[in-house]
């Protein structure tokens, strides 16, 4: 019966490919190296090979040629050399890119072969293959150098001459070694147990993925890449099953576990044993990093470009049609308190960051010096705008001469969460139900009520908190079901029946510790001042206050270009979560890893040293940066005005740039290129669109775009 593919939608439903139909055989993994899972299917003798692309779709690649007709399909890195290989009715290798070319150490091609199957049957490390034919089972032994010697003696004497429709090997017993399943021509099942497979030592690998609240990965990891070492020992498989065997061979125990998960996430386990390995929570993605020096040192401030999203799949939003995230740069503003900025040797100074699994274009960025009394607090909105839309980059400064602060707070449960609410205080509002993925929960309210409130045609209303987002793979994944539906928090007063009406609709904050400002002026609909904002994203909230009357203080704003910008290698700074188990992660810049997390991504960065004359403009000619990379940035003290006795200075990040997420549902996350540019109307782009290739453009990528990082 001729086969088909279909994709689990998560919600119970399955939806039929257009690929790979009337296939007889098909096998899976990463066979180009691009951490995405492909296909190899054959069809009445001809061989497919459709690489994965992102949001689970496929490109017909070509025809594997070169393989003779084969009857029967498996993958596996039988020569452990990080390459998934194939046996079609023959051994093929493949050079890492996808290309197969036969192996001429093996027996020549095996043309009456319904089914293989490569499993190590004796532990040693290396797997060996089991084939079946009209004349029934053939075992070969793998000798380490590409041989493979018939051992068909090691199978009983009344299964070994009866063909089999269907082969299947796991521990049946669980004493150690792999024990095989037969399947008959005539449906029946038998089970071989293995005796003395387990005189050289094993491992035995669960991947187990977090579900509820994460949901990143499916259950048991199938489709990850799992790379053992043990000694001089190296093995690679894809997981295709719960539990993956590895024999260890001579070697007494594992050194290390190296999991790259479906999302493309590595995750490493130290001498690792039998058991289950639990997947690590991992934020991989949240633009670059801001790092102010406060007088005494470098501290975590906030994270920035939050707007752009280069090749993110909105499906979350748009339904299963494919539309990414906008091309235009992010272009925003970002508050930085007085206390947290102090000048050294007469700079301000920074650090911007990438350290995670990221691609920065940095454009253009300046320092605002906010001079205003101390008897106010200045704000600025920053909650997610769409890049490219009018109110993206406007400057709106709010000042608040005083914090009108809820009487009571509480949620959906009659929970007080009054204690948590009052101060900005690192004491997040917590305990909300977790969705299936993450960024997602069950719907939660914040129901404020702020008592009797002076008159005033001006009314703002403050929320401070932050937001656990989704990322490319859990839109690609909610994209394909019905199940889930994100709800953008709204905002709700009373009516004077008592009834909840909606008077604003919100975004969401831009990140980690942010303020959204609500004009609530003209809203009220009843002397009733209870408010409520439900959402189902996942924010934790920190602080929440009216502000009553215009902005009447006088203020001085400066605007101060960098003086000296300068790229160059950090690394990674310890993560932690500020505020405990709700708190957002937060970043040590005192500790610090040499050794990456992540994959490589492919392409041109800038290469180090000054990269100042880039940030004058938004021109086009951003600076590229790295994962581990750190530019540093001054600005002259000197340039701004002395301040009057009873005054403050507070201090707004202008930030104009583009952020791509290489998670492998990102379209060209894993290369630097193409590269973004304000006139590009839509992101990835192809052949209808070209970035600038003036005499000033062609410059900059010719002396700044020239390191490739290995």
């Amino acid at each position: 019966m001729a086969g088909r593919l279909y994709r689990n939608n998560g919600d119970g439903s399955f939806t039929q490919q257009t690929i790979a139909a009337g296939a007889s055989h098909a096998v899976f993994g990463d066979f180009d190296g691009d951490a995405r899972t492909d296909l190899i299917v054959e069809d009445n003798g001809v061989v497919t090979f459709y690489r994965g692309l992102e949001e689970g779709r496929f490109q017909t690649l070509h025809n594997l040629a070169n393989l003779h007709r084969p009857t029967a399909l498996s993958a596996a890195d039988y020569d452990n050399d990080g390459f998934l290989d194939l046996f079609a009715s023959g051994f093929y290798r493949n050079d890492g890119s996808g290309n197969f070319t036969r192996d001429s150490r093996a027996d020549g091609p095996r043309a009456d072969v319904s089914d293989a199957l490569f499993f190590d049957f004796d532990n040693d490390g290396w797997l060996d293959l089991i084939t079946s034919g009209s004349g029934g089972l053939t075992l070969l032994h793998n000798d380490e150098k590409g041989h493979f010697t018939d051992k068909s003696a090691l199978l009983p004497v009344a299964v070994k001459g009866t063909p089999a429709r269907r082969l299947l090997s796991f521990d049946y017993d669980n004493d150690g070694d792999l024990d095989l399943v037969v399947v008959g021509l005539d449906g029946r099942v038998r089970v071989l147990r293995n005796d003395g497979g387990n005189a050289n030592q094993f491992v035995n690998v669960g991947l187990v993925a977090l579900r509820d609240g994460s949901g990143k990965n499916n259950t048991f990891g199938i489709g990850s890449r799992l790379e053992l070492r043990a000694g001089d020992l190296y093995q690679m498989r894809t997981v295709d099953q719960p539990v993956m065997h590895f024999g260890l061979g001579n070697q007494l125990k594992a050194d290390v576990l190296r999991v790259v998960w479906t999302n493309g996430v590595p995750q490493s386990f130290y001498y690792p044993v039998s058991q289950s390995m639990l997947e690590q929570q991992v934020l991989k993605g949240s633009c670059t990093f801001l790092y102010t020096w406060d007088g005494q040192a470098y501290r975590f401030l906030t994270d920035v470009t939050w707007a752009s999203a280069l090749g993110m799949p909105l499906g979350i939003m748009a339904g299963e049609k494919t539309i990414y995230g906008p091309p235009q740069a992010a272009v925003e503003y970002f508050r930085i308190p007085g206390d947290r900025l102090k000048p050294a040797d007469g700079r301000y100074r920074m650090q911007l960051t990438e350290e995670l699994w990221e691609v920065a274009y940095v454009d253009q960025l300046e320092l605002l010096a906010v001079d205003h009394p101390d008897s106010v607090d200045v704000f600025v909105d920053e909650s997610f705008v769409p890049p490219g839309s009018p109110a993206a980059g406007q400057l709106a400064i709010h000042q608040v001469p005083r914090k009108y602060l809820p009487i009571s707070a509480s949620d959906e449960r009659g929970r007080d969460l009054l204690p948590q609410l009052r101060a900005k205080d690192d004491d997040y509002v917590g305990g909300l139900t977790p969705g299936k993925y993450q960024g997602v929960t069950q719907t939660h309210d914040l129901i404020l009520d702020f008592g009797s409130l002076p008159d005033a045609r001006e009314v703002r209303l403050f929320l401070q908190g932050w937001l656990f987002p989704t990322d490319a793979s859990i839109n690609a994944a909610v994209a394909q079901g019905r199940a889930v539906q994100i709800v953008r928090p709204f905002v709700q007063v009373r009516d004077a029946t008592g009834q909840w009406r909606t008077v604003a609709n919100l975004t969401f904050p831009a990140g980690k510790d942010k303020s959204i400002i609500v004009d609530m002026s003209g809203k009220w609909l009843s002397g009733d001042r209870h408010v409520r904002i439900r959402t189902n994203m996942e924010i934790y909230w920190d602080h929440v206050f009216l502000s009553l009357g215009a902005d009447a203080a006088p203020l001085t704003i400066t605007r101060l270009a960098p003086v000296a910008a300068y790229l160059h290698a950090r690394g990674w700074s310890r993560v932690f979560r500020k505020g405990g188990r709700y708190g957002p992660f937060w970043f040590d810049y005192s500790q610090v890893s040499k050794e990456s997390p992540w994959l490589p991504v492919r392409g041109h960065f800038t290469r180090y040293g000054d990269v100042l004359p880039l940030l004058a403009a938004a021109d086009d000619q951003s600076v590229i940066i790295a994962s581990g990379d750190e530019m540093s940035l001054e600005f002259a003290e000197s340039a701004t005005p002395a301040l009057p006795a009873g005054w403050k200075r507070d201090f707004l990040l202008y930030n104009v740039a583009w952020m791509k997420d290489a998670d492998l549902h990102t379209a060209a996350g894993q290369t630097v290129e193409p590269l973004p540019f304000h006139a590009a109307t839509h992101y990835p782009y192809g052949a209808e669109l070209h970035y600038p290739d003036d005499a000033a453009h062609r410059r900059y990528v010719a002396e700044y775009n020239t390191r490739r990082p290995e």
